[in-house]
């Protein structure tokens, strides 16, 4: 399993967001925040390890925002391994987050 327990992302603006990890199989807060689900792994021998971000999303209470989104694909879920959380009340915060993700991640498709 992914031994790491935090995990930072860098956003296309250069922000830094700092995520906790957390296992699948482990419940998402009933917290605002952000959250990604992601396939986690080993990258080599020394290289370290890499986070792969499959979806990334936020909500006023995450729990049930998971329980209600759209499902993966059938590839990606079975990639999903980890789930990042990033507890943020502030929604404004939370959409600029997601925004600045998913712009970071098309420059790298």
């Amino acid at each position: 399993m992914f031994k790491e327990k935090k995990w930072s992302l860098t956003g296309a603006s250069g922000a830094e967001y700092h995520f906790d990890i957390l296992p699948k199989s482990q419940e998402l807060p009933q917290s605002p925040g952000v959250f990604i689900l992601a396939y986690t792994h080993p990258r080599g021998h020394v290289a370290g390890w890499a986070v792969n971000p499959l979806l990334v999303s936020h909500a006023d209470n995450m729990r049930r925002a998971l329980a209600s989104e759209a499902e993966l694909s059938r590839d990606r879920k079975f990639l999903w391994n980890s789930n990042l959380v990033l507890l943020e009340s502030d929604a404004s915060a939370r959409e600029t987050c997601v925004r600045d993700l998913h712009i970071q991640e098309s420059k790298q498709a």
